[in-house]
């Protein structure tokens, strides 16, 4: 009967703490790989929605790819009507790791990680009253 009762008690705490693993609004609630390894990757964006809108922008007007290394560099290339811009910078987790902080030559912005998979991210990001939640899918 005491070691049915230590059973259940471990049963329980392990079923505790991976219900608890979910950090984000979005999911995953668990995760073998660590935030690190699924950020670093080749991101495209795939979908703009402002104040539960969608605004994503046709491919033709505009497009986003960025590489997020394991060294905490970034690269990324934007295309505004066929002209290509590139640009360089650095990326962080904010201390807790709820917010991705991207700096290029342009500036530093927060966003808040609502979904981190090792094949989508999605950022939110709020400026002077807008929400904007972007959403990058793995290349």
């Amino acid at each position: 009967m005491k070691k049915l009762a230590i059973y259940v008690f471990a049963l329980t705490l392990t079923a505790t703490g991976i219900s608890s693993c979910g950090k984000y609004e979005e999911g995953p609630g668990f995760s073998l790989m660590s935030k690190k390894a699924r950020v670093t990757n080749t991101w495209k964006l795939t979908k703009v929605e402002v104040n539960g809108q969608d605004n994503t922008p046709s491919e033709s007007s505009y497009s986003l790819t960025m590489t997020l290394k394991d060294d905490e560099t970034l690269s990324a290339t934007y295309t505004i009507f066929t002209l290509p811009y590139n640009v360089t910078g650095t990326w962080a987790f904010s201390s807790d790791k709820s917010d991705l902080i991207l700096t290029d030559n342009s500036g530093t912005s927060t966003n808040e990680i609502i979904r981190l998979t090792n094949k989508e991210m999605k950022l939110r990001q709020i400026d002077a009253g807008d929400t904007t939640v972007n959403t990058f899918t793995a290349q």
